[in-house]
């Protein structure tokens, strides 16, 4: 789905509220939720795991699986079949395999089963020669015996540079008989006298000047240019003989390619569905079962039920069972029915994703794709337009798909509207697919084939009060309203009440008394 529809559907909102503990399984996210969906032995797998997952941090309050999660770095393993990995590559490297061993012994000790997470030990004992056991990396000297004599005789060459510019230096404060000089300092250019005496001796040179200031540093001596010529050949050799050991030492850990690939792929899994059972717990979810009829036990549409929370109003969960091919729903304007399509959306892709569903309990069929007749946009094309082609392609998709029709056909006149939604509808009952629509129209709900729901309405007398404003006004609706979709036993013709909720949510009276006139 687009990023448009998946707006519509709320989804988008659903995603945001999925929070992940660290940059890699924000990454992880984003290409979970970029697939259009998994097989139906995929979603049965990842769903069992994240019931485990999800019981185990429900039951243990003590949970070290976040902080565990939240260090674990990102790692692409393909660089590390490179003939010579560069030195902050290996430390990446040792820094995930030091926080993902980590991860592993808990795992391990949680006993959670369907993790392959392979010991990367030996990959980081050879990263580790020192044995300090941190997640940090060097080049260490116990590599190579000549590295160790390089590294030994460069420490010696720079004691050696450092105590002759010491002996250097004491001997300019003497001469020039200023005891507190250092290797480096500043003068103001009003030091004229001290500043002629520095540059007329041989120990300083001048290093930096500003229009107030000259900076000076110390002058290297015959010895110390000696020393710092031999520290340089020196250098040359500790890099080559560094870059022998980095390709030596890249070719070690290419041989742990399969582990570490295994590892990363592992610890993607397993982060995943920790954060999705975070979710599900976070937000009352449940894992789903996989079966022939739709049934969804106290079901919610999380966006409109967090936003309705956020405005302090009541949310109404609801039982849905749909068991037929075609269903059609019909109720009161503002009777939720679109919020139905939309949860019914909603569950249908986040199943497809094996993503934990708002609802107390719930049962669904595998569906190859979800069709809602409400986001699809074009500027050519009026809205009745825009669903007539939508449907169209839709159709031609294949597989079984879900059907949701909200009001199909009510952009065009009446008569032909509700010709247009009642052959829609036979069609999809016969077809391989299954349909849910939503309508106003009276011809619908005369088919033979659907089997019809209604949402149950004003339960509740209402008296408005004329001063108040819509907030309130769409306030005392909602309490008034009962949004319980029931199964029919016989058709029954749309209920008219739009008269009634136009007068609740404030349309002048002038205007009611023309219509009860007529």
């Amino acid at each position: 789905m687009n990023k448009q529809q998946l707006r519509l559907l709320g989804l988008d909102q659903i995603f945001d509220l999925i929070e992940v503990p660290s940059d890699f399984l924000a990454s992880v996210k984003r290409y979970k939720l970029s697939r259009e969906s998994l097989t139906v032995p995929q979603i049965q797998q990842a769903y069992q795991r994240r019931q485990i997952m999800l019981n185990l941090i429900r039951n243990d309050k003590q949970s070290r699986w976040e902080p565990l999660l939240a260090h674990i770095p990102e790692l692409y393993p393909e660089q590390y079949l490179r003939e010579s990995l560069a030195i902050h590559e290996i430390f990446e490297l040792k820094n995930f395999i030091w926080h993902y061993q980590a991860l592993r012994e808990y795992t391990l000790a949680k006993t959670l089963p369907g993790y392959e997470l392979p010991d990367l030990s030996a990959l980081f004992r050879l990263l580790d020669p020192d044995g300090n056991k941190l997640p940090v990396f060097r080049l260490s000297p116990r590599y190579s015996k000549k590295l160790q004599e390089l590294d030994k005789k460069h420490q010696e060459l720079n004691l050696q540079l450092k105590h002759s510019r010491q002996l250097l230096l004491d001997e300019a404060r003497d001469t020039l008989k200023l005891p507190t000089l250092k290797a480096e300092f500043v003068l103001s250019r009003q030091q004229d006298e001290l500043i002629n005496r520095i540059l007329a001796s041989s120990y300083f040179v001048l290093h930096r000047e500003s229009i107030a200031n000259l900076s000076f540093i110390l002058a290297d001596s015959e010895e110390t240019n000696q020393l710092k010529r031999q520290i340089m050949e020196l250098e040359a050799a500790l890099s080559r003989e560094e870059e022998a050991i980095l390709r030596k030492l890249s070719g070690k850990i290419k041989s742990f390619y399969d582990k570490l690939y295994q590892a990363i792929e592992t610890v993607k899994e397993l982060g995943w569905d920790y954060t999705l059972a975070a979710f599900a717990l976070a937000y009352d979810c449940c894992i789903p079962k996989l079966a022939e009829k739709i049934e969804l036990v106290k079901v919610r549409n999380l966006p409109l039920e967090l936003a309705l929370k956020a405005e302090r109003r009541e949310y109404q969960s609801l039982n849905i069972a749909f068991d037929t091919k075609a269903n059609l729903i019909t109720g009161p304007n503002m009777g939720g029915k679109t919020s139905i399509l939309k949860c019914m959306a909603q569950c249908s892709i986040l199943f497809k994703l094996a993503i934990p569903l708002p609802a107390q309990a719930a049962s669904l069929p595998y569906f190859d794709f979800v069709y809602y007749n409400h986001i699809s946009e074009n500027e050519n094309l009026s809205s009745f337009g825009v669903e007539v082609v939508a449907l169209s392609k839709a159709l031609q998709q294949e597989g079984r798909g879900l059907f949701l029709l909200d009001e199909f056909a009510k952009g065009t006149n009446p008569q032909e509207g509700e010709a247009l939604a009642s052959a829609v509808i036979t069609y999809l009952a016969e077809s391989r697919h299954c349909t849910i629509a939503a309508t106003h129209f009276s011809a619908p709900t005369r088919l033979n084939m659907v089997q019809q729901y209604q949402v149950i309405g004003i339960s509740a007398d209402l008296s408005t009060d004329n001063k108040a404003g819509i907030a309130q006004r769409l306030k005392t609706l909602a309490e008034a309203m009962d949004y319980s979709l029931i199964r029919l036993s016989e058709s029954k013709a749309p209920p008219l009440n739009a008269i009634q909720i136009a007068e609740i949510l404030g349309l002048p009276a002038e205007i009611l008394k023309l219509i009860k006139s007529r």
